[in-house]
């Protein structure tokens, strides 16, 4: 991944994981806190956003239930359109899902939390076109095979990312 998008100089972000995971009743895949740790929130020169995981208080947010933060805010909103958009060919439930992710068609990225966080695939709502479409494998290699062309992730094709690591080399 690194060497075909490498990390901006002093992107990455601290993460207080403890707390964070607490809060939302889960760990979360290794690879998803090394990307937090090199890329911070995301590959913002191909307009696609990681979302940094954290916590709100009291005395940070003044709305009821939200110990989540943003992430959490995004993921409710995802969850409310998995049930308004009746998927088809995903077996999961609306609080199976937690997005980790978004780009500028406001498309969302998800993972199915089934099982170990290491073996979570990804699922994607495409806006455009109300669909949803699991990835058998995790976030850092969804990029990878999206960032490098691979026919695996070729649902992306449309995609800003579609072979931008490419373009770079």
């Amino acid at each position: 991944m690194i060497r075909l998008v490498p990390p901006s100089a002093g992107a990455g972000v601290m993460v207080d994981w403890d707390v964070v995971q607490r809060a939302w009743g889960l760990v979360f895949p290794s690879d998803f806190k090394e990307f937090l740790a090199h890329y911070g929130g995301g590959l913002s020169d191909l307009d696609f956003g990681v979302l940094v995981p954290a916590t709100v208080t009291p005395e940070t947010c003044d709305e009821p239930g939200a110990p989540k933060g943003g992430m959490g805010f995004i993921t409710a909103d995802m969850r409310a359109t998995w049930v308004d958009t009746e998927p088809t060919g995903i077996d999961a439930a609306a609080e199976d899902l937690v997005t980790w992710g978004a780009d500028g068609s406001a498309d969302l990225y998800c993972w199915l939390t089934h099982g170990k966080p290491e073996d979570w695939p990804v699922v994607l709502f495409s806006h455009d076109d109300d669909t949803w479409t699991r990835f058998d494998c995790g976030m850092t290699e969804f990029l990878r095979r999206v960032l490098s062309a691979d026919s695996r992730a070729e649902a992306m094709k449309d995609s800003a990312l579609w072979g931008a690591g490419l373009r770079r080399l």
